[in-house]
């Protein structure tokens, strides 16, 4: 899934002749700290932030006499999983989009982009997730893949968190079309694999959200 296709158009940018006090307006509305800004153009020049815009005495000055910080900003093909990672290292709510002339087009909220994970994912379809833990040496997606499919199940989705220093193990969650994942989990345990986590649907309908935050911090790689 790319950018594009969860964009949001109905929130508008600052301009270079808003004023600070209408930055802060906005900032506080959107309950962010820093909000895009642009030119005469529409294409992005900075980003004005909460910590600089407070500093400022008289909140009728113009943008354009305000010291900015570098824009931020992710390409409309990039892909959502690059979003994701960008939006998570900045630690953001909403970010903007442009296009290849770095024209402002939209912006991406980051309750969209857990919304289309959830999607790419199938989170809220019909079926069950379960996690196997391995370590570094044996870590084989073409093997899990394969025994999962020999027990008459389809994945539906896969994510992969790497190994951490407080976790020297690959973590794999694999989301399958059986709401009870059981023969799944006997058939790769006989493999020697270790699960560590099972849900069926009724449990993924109430932990939705959780399992979503836990999949935008997998792809923080």
């Amino acid at each position: 899934m790319l950018v594009k296709e969860i964009i949001n158009k109905d929130i508008s940018p600052l301009k270079l002749t808003d004023t600070v006090a209408t930055a802060l307006m906005k900032i506080e509305l959107l309950h962010t700290t820093q909000f895009c800004v642009v030119d005469e153009t529409g294409k992005i020049v900075g980003m004005a932030s909460l910590e600089k815009l407070i500093e400022v005495i008289d909140e009728k000055s113009a943008l354009s006499q305000v010291e900015l910080e570098d824009p931020l900003f992710v390409p409309q093909d990039q892909h959502l999983f690059e979003a994701s990672r960008v939006m998570l290292a900045k630690e953001i709510y909403l970010i903007p989009v442009v296009d290849n002339d770095m024209v402002f087009q939209g912006m991406i909220k980051k309750r969209d982009v857990l919304k289309a994970l959830g999607d790419v994912f199938n989170l809220s379809s019909y079926g069950s997730v379960i996690a196997v833990e391995m370590s570094q040496a044996d870590f084989t997606l073409s093997d899990l893949v394969r025994i999962i499919e020999m027990e008459g199940a389809k994945i539906l989705g896969v994510a992969v968190q790497q190994p951490r220093a407080e976790n020297p193990y690959y973590r794999v969650s694999f989301k399958l079309n059986l709401e009870d994942s059981s023969v799944v989990s006997a058939g790769l345990r006989r493999f020697g694999y270790t699960i560590i986590s099972e849900a069926n649907s009724e449990v993924l309908e109430h932990n939705f959200s959780d399992r979503a935050d836990e999949l935008i911090r997998y792809l923080d790689i």
